[in-house]
């Protein structure tokens, strides 16, 4: 089996099929990054995509209409050809290829889903495994072509497939554990904050004391002003403990919009999700 890093590229609307087919590969054994799971909390998407794909040997594009158009899809895939890196490109929808993409071999799973796996899976080092898995990874393409807001119903009917590794559409929203995770990053921060307002409080003070004791040619209002001013370094902090506690409370009312979200799961679109993503994103940052 390679061992290659691998950097799985898609549109936010293949975002479904993309994510189960990332997490049947890492299920394989397979050291594949894809965004959704690969991102950790707090860091900054476009930093962290770059730093991954410098990473990769080899980079899976998933090609559909909308990955086409899609303007972070094709500088990735620009990237990777500079880099030189070993591509795979995969068809998972019917579309006109970008002349740039015509030019080099693609796995169809439009035509010939079956052989269309098993290149891929050999391409990254998985023939002892491709006839014993292509089943389960033909039927994500349902996935891919069932519209937005019917994936959640179809995973729950399908009851010949490991739920654990189905992509749900409540999956792709930030989760509640990540939400009281980031909220335990801004009370750390606030005590941080405090002990760093209490130290500069405690230097001024023993500073006045001291210079007060000593017999210095400085009047004593200019050391009073002197060791005021050092308490200055205290706004930054202060300010930062206000703004944490305001992230606090936005994270308690985005608790109550995700589970008002997920009462209507079914009716959400990929804009949904970005945006409430996004949202939480700019909450945990400082």
């Amino acid at each position: 089996m390679s061992s290659d890093s691998i950097f799985l590229s898609y549109s936010s609307d293949d975002r479904p099929f993309a994510l189960g087919f990332a997490k049947e590969l890492q299920d394989l054994g397979v050291n594949v990054w894809i965004d959704q799971l690969g991102i950790k909390l707090g860091q900054n998407w476009d930093n962290a995509i770059e730093e991954a794909l410098e990473k990769s040997d080899t980079f899976l594009l998933l090609i559909s209409p909308t990955s086409i158009a899609s303007q972070n899809v094709q500088d990735e895939v620009s990237i990777a050809i500079n880099a030189e890196k070993k591509l795979v490109p995969i068809l998972i929808k019917k579309c006109d290829l970008p002349m740039r993409w015509q030019r080099r071999q693609y796995a169809d799973l439009t035509q010939e889903p079956d052989k269309a796996i098993k290149d891929v899976l050999e391409s990254i080092g998985l023939q002892e495994k491709a006839a014993k898995n292509i089943k389960k990874l033909l039927s994500l393409l349902r996935i891919s072509e069932a519209p937005q807001k019917k994936v959640a119903k179809i995973n729950k009917s399908d009851s010949g497939q490991d739920k654990n590794h189905e992509p749900q559409l409540e999956d792709l929203l930030i989760s509640e554990a990540e939400i009281d995770q980031a909220t335990i990053m801004h009370q750390k921060g606030i005590k941080k904050n405090k002990y760093l307002i209490i130290f500069v409080t405690i230097l001024s003070i023993a500073l006045l004391v001291l210079l007060v004791s000593i017999d210095l040619a400085i009047p004593v209002w200019m050391i009073i002003v002197g060791c005021l001013s050092l308490n200055l370094l205290s706004i930054r902090p202060f300010g930062s403990i206000k703004k944490r506690e305001r992230e606090i409370d936005l994270m308690g009312l985005l608790k109550l919009k995700r589970k008002r979200l997920l009462r209507v799961v079914n009716n959400l679109k990929n804009e949904d999700i970005d945006d409430f993503n996004a949202e939480f994103e700019k909450y945990i940052t400082i």
